[in-house]
């Protein structure tokens, strides 16, 4: 999943969770610690893998189901504990659902199968040459080209396509929480 479907698939649970919950839209301190929230497994785990050949792919301690889900729920909790519940509940639905969407499209699209890594450290493959962020990246857009070449792939990208469609509607319903940043005080709780 690209960076835009993380944030989008994050800010709709987000979007839901606190207009459920706190019966508002989000705050701008809790839209921004979700949108990190929804980047960060892959701002770990892709240099570490890529650029550093520490793990055999991108999926790895920051994915893992065993490690990073759980961290990422006890930071939330603390949070909440800390008087900042939104922020809180931001970081655990941000984090969860990249990896949630991370999942479901490892158990649509890859070959081979790599679902098994979300289970780190109990399932690691042998560590193989890092090739680099850039040219890892350049080949994953060429893949993402090739994968327009059938019909599964058209699909994926019409329903991606829709989903940020949705998610700015209803960002902007929700008054473009976080942006930009500084805007409001009184917003930050």
């Amino acid at each position: 999943m690209w960076p835009w479907g993380h944030l989008a698939v994050g800010y709709v649970a987000f979007s839901a969770f606190v207009r459920v919950v706190f019966r508002r839209p989000p705050s701008d301190r809790a839209a921004i610690a979700l949108a990190v929230a929804t980047q960060l497994p892959d701002l770990i785990d892709k240099p570490l893998a890529w650029q550093f050949g520490l793990l055999s792919n991108g999926i790895g301690v920051a994915h893992s189901l065993l490690v990073g889900v759980p961290a990422a729920l006890v930071v939330g909790v603390a949070l909440r504990y800390k008087g900042r519940p939104e922020l809180g509940a931001g970081v655990a639905v941000g984090y969860g659902s990249h990896v949630f969407g991370d999942l479901l499209f490892a158990s649509l699209f890859s070959r081979p199968p790599i679902l098994p890594s979300f289970l780190w450290p109990l399932y690691t493959r042998p560590v193989s040459p890092a090739p680099g962020l850039g040219a890892k990246t350049w080949q994953l857009l060429l893949d993402s080209r090739a994968l327009l070449g059938g019909e599964m792939g058209r699909t994926y990208f019409l329903l991606e396509g829709l989903l940020l469609c949705g998610t700015v509607a209803l960002w902007l319903r929700d008054g473009k929480p976080g942006l930009p940043l500084p805007r409001s005080v009184d917003r930050s709780k």
